[in-house]
């Protein structure tokens, strides 16, 4: 335990050292620090919702290598993600929650010695709880200069996201459907995103946090309930860390905020109109016109384009919170999507956050180390799967 404490003292010092507090708010279409200048998001996903219960890629390199790739390839910002199981039980060792995964899906030693080789790469894992883990991270990225954005990805941890894995609209919603709720309680949801805000509040690069990942429904779930549950997190989240921002997606796999539209979200009675950015999602099978430019650009548009619209009731901030392709080798059709959608994204000048960092995952879909084909990481996590990357997005890096 005094080693871990050592190592984790040592990265808050140069965090402390080395990072500025940011302190970020939103002004019409736009987010803006404490000295009122600019803020835009070049950020990239780094999943830790699945059922280990910690950020992916430390059984494969050091800490210190991942946080460092990231901060030296130009992002300037994590949305790391998280499950409301790990919220709701910070105190569980690492080394448990791999031994509940490992019975929980019948992986038994194959799960477990991913753990032993995880420990041999990040030794403070012997003796680390999950949430730790997270406070080991986000000090790491900070002590970098990147800021994090939490993103609540599920609420019981695994894979997302389908409309049978009981995690894609609130339990207590109208039309109740087992298979799409039954692991969504709101109050469950409501503790968890407070006691991360909680969390995050005590590391300076903790800048926002995103409510849920991909709410979708199913026949019979009334798209209605989204402002009352909505409100209901952002409050919660609000209280916990007034500084961060709240991050909202819509609805349809956050393919749609289009609702806004003719129903606004009441952010000045939750005293978060200073601070709530919007999130969206596109990916190439999103729709049938994401390698037609000219029929893509205005479903993007009205599905969430429209945000940035100055001077309305829904104006503000966007960010595209998740798109990505193949990196092992695009089909046509991939490369035709980025192409138009890094065109779209470039002429709105909206924040990004690229699905994914990660090379691999503990355990995805029943499987061990299983290859992330969408990585920006190759498989072992030491660097590029694809240095093409970074001239396909072009402009979007400044």
């Amino acid at each position: 335990m005094l080693r871990f404490l050592i190592h984790l003292s040592l990265l808050l010092t140069l965090f402390t050292s080395l990072s500025l507090c940011q302190t970020l708010h939103t002004s019409d279409r736009y987010i803006l620090n404490s000295r009122n200048q600019r803020v835009r998001l070049r950020c990239v996903n780094w999943a830790g919702h699945g059922e280990t219960n910690i950020p992916e890629g430390l059984h494969a390199q050091p800490l210190s290598h991942i946080t460092s790739w990231i901060a030296s390839n130009g992002f300037n910002c994590v949305r790391l993600t998280y499950s409301i199981d790990m919220a709701l039980n910070p105190h569980e060792p690492v080394y448990q929650s791999f031994n509940n995964a490992a019975d929980g899906t019948g992986l038994g030693k194959n799960l477990t010695d991913l753990f032993k080789k995880a420990a041999v790469k990040n030794p403070w894992l012997l003796v680390a709880t999950t949430r730790s883990t997270y406070a080991a991270v986000i000090a790491s990225l900070g002590a970098r200069g990147v800021m994090v954005v939490l993103d609540n990805h599920n609420s019981k941890a695994g894979w997302c996201c389908s409309t049978t894995d009981g995690n894609g609209w609130w339990k207590e919603a109208s039309g109740y459907v087992e298979a799409n709720s039954r692991n969504f309680a709101v109050q469950d949801w409501v503790n968890g995103l407070s006691a991360m805000a909680k969390f995050g509040k005590t590391f300076p690069n903790v800048v926002g946090y995103s409510l849920r990942n991909e709410l979708r429904t199913v026949q019979g779930q009334n798209n209605a309930d989204w402002y009352e549950f909505v409100a209901k997190g952002a409050l919660a989240v609000h209280q916990a860390d007034p500084e961060g921002l709240v991050v909202i997606g819509g609805i349809n796999y956050a393919l749609d905020l289009g609702f806004l539209r003719e129903k606004n979200f009441d952010r000045q009675r939750l005293g978060i109109e200073k601070k709530t950015v919007w999130e969206f999602h596109t990916y190439s099978w999103s729709n049938s016109q994401t390698a037609n430019c000219s029929g893509y650009a205005p479903i993007l548009d009205s599905a969430a384009g429209f945000l940035l619209e100055s001077n309305k009731p829904y104006t503000g901030p966007l960010i595209l919170s998740e798109f990505g392709w193949a990196q092992d080798g695009p089909t046509q059709g991939e490369q035709a999507y980025y192409d138009c959608l890094v065109g779209w994204v470039e002429e709105k000048d909206v924040g990004w956050a690229y699905w994914a960092l990660q090379g691999s995952y503990y355990i995805r879909e029943g499987r061990v180390d299983y290859d992330e084909t969408f990585g920006l990481l190759s498989r072992d996590w030491k660097d590029w799967r694809n240095e093409s990357f970074v001239d396909v997005l072009g402009g979007l890096w400044t």
